[in-house]
């Protein structure tokens, strides 16, 4: 059997730091998440890190705390990365804000396979030539859901923190009311492939619905589940959305508890799978071949 790659991902359940943030700072969501059936203090975005990467590789994978990990991928890891003495390859990792050190960054720039977008890019310091993607994106070749005309229905992926807030749980419970189906961050990362593959629109709280919705031409919306207005999506958003060469954008999910509301909303969705389809078999290219590395490592 080939060695195991040890990667690093967001997993509160293995890494205690993150447990403990996490139960002192979203123990309820994670509360009502399990006594709904799902699997506690797991986040399928996340997760899937391991199915990308042994998938690609043909290796199996190993979580590995930071500082004994081979690879980071999937996920907005640079900053553990950095804080926590990380030492493996970066590869399709981003950023959740532009506020890096570049003197601290310039001491991993060789280790650096791909980034997610332009964005982290150019706050990390690096070459204009380095590959972009997130390693999600990946999905398409994998996974590549059902044909077109074989899909049916709306499915709403709430982030897990949605089910801390009683204004988020409000919404979730309406919208739900009007026939669309909920999917908890929780599932594997198999399980919402399968559910995003045959839906014919995603409503996504987070980015990691948005990317494998993109990735699976799916039409997705990012909706905004709060009591407050949509705002502007936070920088990693606009990090990636500018990598597949769209504009990130937040829809209240209010406007969309009407047939005519949902069915804009789709369309525009639509035209976004259109508009990055091209980019993304690009991206998917680049990163396949800057994982080479990751096959000796």
């Amino acid at each position: 059997m080939p060695r195991p790659v040890h990667a690093f991902w967001w997993s509160p359940r293995r890494d205690p730091r993150v447990f403990a943030h996490e139960v002192r700072d979203h123990g309820g969501a994670w509360v009502r998440l399990g006594l709904a059936g799902g699997r506690a203090l797991t986040n399928h975005g996340d997760e899937l890190s391991a199915l990308v990467l042994r998938e690609v590789l043909g290796r199996p994978v190993r979580w590995a705390p930071l500082g004994r990990e081979d690879v980071v991928a999937i996920g907005s890891a640079m900053v553990p990365y950095l804080s926590r003495n990380g030492r493996g390859l970066i590869w399709g990792t981003g950023l959740h804000t532009p506020d890096v050190d570049i003197d601290e960054a310039s001491t991993f720039r060789d280790r650096v396979l791909a980034i997610r977008g332009p964005l982290a890019r150019s706050a990390l310091g690096l070459d204009a030539s380095t590959p972009m993607g997130d390693p999600g994106l990946i999905a398409r070749i994998l996974r590549p859901g059902r044909p077109q005309d074989r899909r049916s229905g709306t499915v709403l992926i709430t982030h897990f923190t949605s089910h801390a807030r009683r204004t988020d749980r409000s919404a979730i419970g309406a919208l739900r009311s009007t026939g669309v189906r909920v999917l908890p961050p929780t599932l594997t990362p198999d399980e919402m492939l399968r559910e995003i593959g045959a839906a014919e629109h995603v409503l996504s709280a987070g980015m990691h619905g948005v990317i494998l919705s993109h990735a699976l031409r799916t039409p997705a919306t990012l909706v905004s589940l709060g009591a407050a207005g949509t705002g502007s999506p936070s920088f990693k958003y606009h990090d990636y959305h500018r990598s597949v060469g769209l504009e990130a954008r937040t829809t209240r999910w209010s406007s969309l508890m009407t047939p005519a509301g949902l069915r804009a909303a789709r369309e525009v969705g639509n035209e976004d799978v259109h508009r990055a389809d091209g980019a993304i078999d690009a991206l998917v290219s680049g990163l396949l071949a800057a994982a080479a590395p990751l096959r000796s490592v």
